[in-house]
């Protein structure tokens, strides 16, 4: 019986070696598998982003997804036909446009859930009639069945600029896209479109009246810019070739004392290293970054004097501070602190600055100016960037209207250098519009980005730029020029301004009702050249850089 036990256990011992030895060559062989397929996943996927960025394909294309057939799309159009392909139009024209596309899938339309949305490059062509700028018309069926065609009837407008223009219409379920439901209208915007074929040679260039670019603006900055000569031909961006950021605009921050007091003086610094020039640009000092600096004015000897190092350096000729090196200034002397967070303080600056006295012997319509003014000076799309006149809350489409209207304002008094021509500004701070600087543009971006996206783009009316007043609010309706300051002007008139009714008048009323602009973008959706023209009458919109 003990010999039988030995072999059973020595037949078992070698059992379990054959079973260890079969699972060890086993365990080297899933290994071995193992290995192989990740080496042909990374090198798959290796290849997969070589064709993607080499060759440009797609993935589907490159692991060949099946794409349903037509058969089985719930959401699949055919496009018929459309009442316009191309057209020869004047600027600002409306005309009524038709679209039929067959339903080709397997789902029955509705009213309710098929329209159409435009892209981007159609939004060009919004008529006021469409009710949503993306949303220009809804199916006019009640219902479309499988292999019934559905009709699409709504208005276009041509741009106000001349020039060539295509946008482009999408069919959609719910927001869900419908396979072959796409449509492209082109629109050459002429000044007469009598003179050109209405069915141009498809394979030839749709040809443009000679003078449809011809900017025709009258402005004073274009004799600045192109020495006076007359450019027929040509875009208000290449006539007055103003750089991308726009002309450098003056800004009165704020002025000193006086001449009730001995001497002003006023404390900066800059987070970078600057410079002191007077106003032949003689350097004065460099100054390092961080380092406070008192400038003062003497009403009595009437110079300017700051200590630097180890002297105290005076002058007769206003001050530039230049911000040579792209830090920013903080008027260390100067608070600006709102009455909601008393963590900010509105007194950075991005811009070059300047300190100038303006005399008392200098008169401005009989009244005697005598102050010491610290003024930024800065490109214009970057001061429109610090505008507090809206906040980071409203609609794009009001951020836009404010940016074109505080633009076309400070272009007015740029181009005519008027209104503060003796105290050496364009603007002021305050009471032209309110400008808080640097910190106001960290604080309200979508400001600024209202400000990108209408760059360069300012009110006229008759070839010249507008007044472009605009207010809080008023009564329930705007008031006319004349009601208010005697004076006709055909592009302010009273309009109705039902988000303001019941309110007091709060402002001067004329033009933008900026309660009224902002609630109509808000409820009603209407966009920045709509808003534009209602409150201004008769009105272009013009790009000039």
């Amino acid at each position: 019986m003990s010999n039988k036990i030995k072999e059973l256990k020595e037949l078992t011992e070698k059992t379990q070696k054959k079973i260890h030895k079969k699972s060890a060559e086993r365990n080297l062989i899933i290994n071995v598998l193992i290995i192989l397929v990740v080496v042909v996943l990374v090198a798959s996927g290796l290849r997969l982003v070589h064709d993607v960025v080499v060759y440009d394909k797609s993935i589907k294309d490159i692991i060949k997804i099946p794409v349903a057939s037509a058969a089985e799309s719930p959401n699949k159009a055919l496009h018929q036909s459309q009442s316009h392909t191309k057209v020869n139009i004047k600027p600002e024209t409306g005309f009524t446009f038709t679209l039929e596309f067959e339903n080709t899938g397997t789902s029955t339309w509705t009213k309710k859930n098929v329209y159409l949305k435009s892209l981007t490059t159609a939004l060009k062509f919004r008529h006021s009639f469409w009710p949503d700028p993306y949303l220009p018309a809804q199916l006019t069926e009640d219902s479309v069945a499988p292999g019934e065609t559905g009709t699409f009837v709504f208005a276009l407008q041509s741009p106000t600029n001349y020039g060539y223009y295509t946008g482009e219409f999408l069919l959609v379920n719910d927001n869900v896209l419908i396979k072959g439901g796409r449509a492209e209208v082109i629109m050459n915007t002429v000044e007469d479109p009598e003179n050109i074929p209405v069915e141009p040679d498809p394979e030839a260039p749709i040809v443009q009246n000679p003078s449809t670019n011809r900017c025709s603006l009258n402005l004073r900055i274009a004799g600045v810019v192109n020495g006076g000569e007359s450019i027929d031909n040509v875009s208000c961006v290449e006539k007055f070739d103003l750089p991308n950021e726009g002309p450098e605009v003056r800004i009165g921050l704020f002025y000193l004392e006086g001449p009730f007091h001995e001497s002003s003086s006023v404390t900066i610094k800059n987070t970078l290293a600057w410079q002191v020039y007077d106003e032949d640009d003689t350097l004065l000092a460099s100054v390092p970054k961080g380092e406070i600096i008192r400038f003062s004015h003497s009403e009595t000897t009437k110079e300017y004097t700051f200590d630097f190092i180890d002297k105290t350096i005076r002058t007769k000729k206003y001050l530039k501070l230049v911000n040579a090196n792209d830090g920013y200034f903080t008027i260390t002397s100067y608070h600006n602190v709102p009455s909601y967070n008393k963590l900010i303080d509105y007194n950075d600056f991005i811009g070059d600055m300047e300190i100038r006295h303006n005399d008392c012997s200098i008169k401005d319509w009989g009244v005697c100016r005598d102050k010491v003014w610290v003024i930024e000076k800065l490109p214009m799309e970057t001061y429109l960037t610090g505008i507090q006149e809206t906040t980071n809350y409203d609609p794009i489409e009001y951020l836009k209207t404010m940016s074109v209207a505080a633009r076309t304002y400070a272009m007015y008094h740029y181009d005519r250098y008027s209104k503060h021509s003796w105290e050496f500004y364009h603007v002021d701070s305050k009471y032209d519009q309110v400008y808080k600087g640097y910190v106001s543009m960290q604080i309200f971006p979508r400001v600024g980005e209202g400000v990108r996206e209408t760059t360069g783009i300012l009110a006229t009316y008759e070839d010249k730029i507008i007044v472009a007043p605009y207010f809080s609010h008023s009564d329930g309706r705007t008031r006319s020029f004349a009601e208010v300051w005697k004076t006709e002007i055909p592009y302010l008139v009273s309009k109705l301004a039902p988000y303001s009714e019941g309110k007091s008048m709060f402002g001067h009323g004329v033009g933008i009702d900026a309660t009224d602009a902002l609630n109509r973008a808000r409820h009603d959706d209407w966009a920045y050249d709509q808003l534009l023209k209602y409150y201004y009458t008769g009105i272009q919109l013009e790009k000039i850089y």
